[in-house]
């Protein structure tokens, strides 16, 4: 098998995202967006300048931009936009994305117990749950 040949059937094969970090995949436009939204100034000059930055060559290097990708998530709206843009790049991949489960009633009294700031994330979870079964049926 050529490596063309290899490509293509990578490419063609069904796929599943088995884990993800969601504030590493804020991408430089997002990010440029929020920072904006937000009132706050990126060390960056361009969306194009920030890209460039993304072939970091060590550890550190990624672990800047992560953090700076990270101080621009201030709001719920923010992960919210963050997380429906992932869900709407995974689907035309041809992902294999299985339906959120819904919350079973019996743990929403243990949510009301938990901090507010985890609490902020079931409801911004539950948000995109909603819009994202509006769209894929």
């Amino acid at each position: 098998m050529t490596k063309t040949q290899l490509q293509q059937l990578a490419a063609a094969l069904p796929k599943a995202e088995l884990h993800l970090h969601i504030e590493g995949s804020l991408e430089p436009e997002l990010m440029f967006q929020l920072a904006e939204r937000n009132g706050i100034t990126l060390p960056y000059a361009s969306v194009d300048a920030l890209r460039q930055a993304y072939q970091f060559t060590n550890l550190q290097e990624f672990l800047d931009l992560y953090y700076q990708g990270m101080s621009v998530l201030q709001t719920e709206q923010d992960f919210y936009d963050l997380t429906w843009l992932i869900c709407k790049k995974l689907l035309p991949m041809a992902l294999s994305i299985q339906r959120f489960s819904s919350i079973p009633r019996r743990i929403c009294s243990v949510i009301s117990a938990l901090k507010p700031s985890f609490r902020g994330s079931i409801v911004r979870f539950v948000r995109v749950k909603h819009s994202w079964e509006s769209v894929s049926g």
